[in-house]
């Protein structure tokens, strides 16, 4: 995920869960309107069959008060692993933002992804 405007979905609209090194969040994005012609979508819908219901989109938040570059780098690809063990499960049109807290740079990649399986279970995203 990219856009400010998913992110702000996810954070703002959505539901959280907070974990010791993670704060999940968690949005539907699935609605009546198709996706855009300009976003990759069929633009105008002729039928309900037409409506595309977008893949599940995972964006990550690691601030610097997570630690230096070099450290915020290393929890970033961390928790890109964790969120590829379970992105094939989410559920369609689902928004995800994890953000990372000073704790997660203690943690391995297993366990970040067991506090996230954890949180997006508590959401129902799973």
């Amino acid at each position: 995920m990219s856009s400010s405007r998913d992110f702000a979905a996810a954070v703002k609209g959505g539901r959280r869960v907070g974990r010791r090194s993670i704060v999940v969040h968690v949005a539907n994005a699935t609605n009546a309107s198709p996706v855009p012609a300009s976003e990759g979508g069929p633009g105008l819908v002729v039928s309900v069959a037409d409506v595309v219901t977008p893949a599940p989109r995972v964006g990550l938040v690691v601030s610097k008060a997570v630690g230096d570059a070099v450290t915020r780098h290393a929890v970033a690809r961390k928790l890109r692993a964790a969120a590829a063990s379970v992105t094939g499960e989410l559920n369609d049109g689902a928004l995800v933002v994890i953000r990372a807290l000073r704790a997660s740079v203690d943690d391995d990649a297993n366990e970040l992804a067991a506090q996230l399986r954890s949180g997006l279970t508590k959401l129902g995203a799973l």
